[in-house]
């Protein structure tokens, strides 16, 4: 596992969104989840398997859509998520990159 890669691609991410922050990032086992964000502990949570068996473009896009909850102040995927996102992917690469998760996440188990 390349913890730089991670290292490099929230870096890339936190740029894109303008975002500050300290972010600590935690690679582990998830059952259910394929990333999640700690708004208490500024932390970026990834699936060690996601990780591990995801190129680079999905894991961009799974980071950085975490981190968007961060800016966005939100939990949810609501409207300023959703625009957030959208100066980052048009809605078809979203479409496209969502599928390819999907996917992905079918062949692994």
């Amino acid at each position: 596992m390349r913890v730089n890669r991670v290292e490099e691609l929230t870096n890339k991410a936190l740029n894109s969104l303008n975002i500050n922050d300290n972010i600590k990032i935690e690679i582990k086992p998830m059952k259910q989840e394929i990333a999640s964000f700690s708004f208490k502990t500024k932390t970026l949570r990834l699936n060690k398997y996601v990780v591990e068996n995801f190129d680079d473009e999905l894991l961009y896009y799974i980071i950085l859509h975490e981190l968007i909850h961060f800016k966005t102040n939100s939990l949810y995927h609501g409207i300023n998520s959703n625009e957030e996102l959208k100066n980052h992917f048009s809605e078809e690469q979203c479409d496209e990159i969502e599928l390819k998760i999907i996917q992905k996440l079918i062949m692994l188990k």
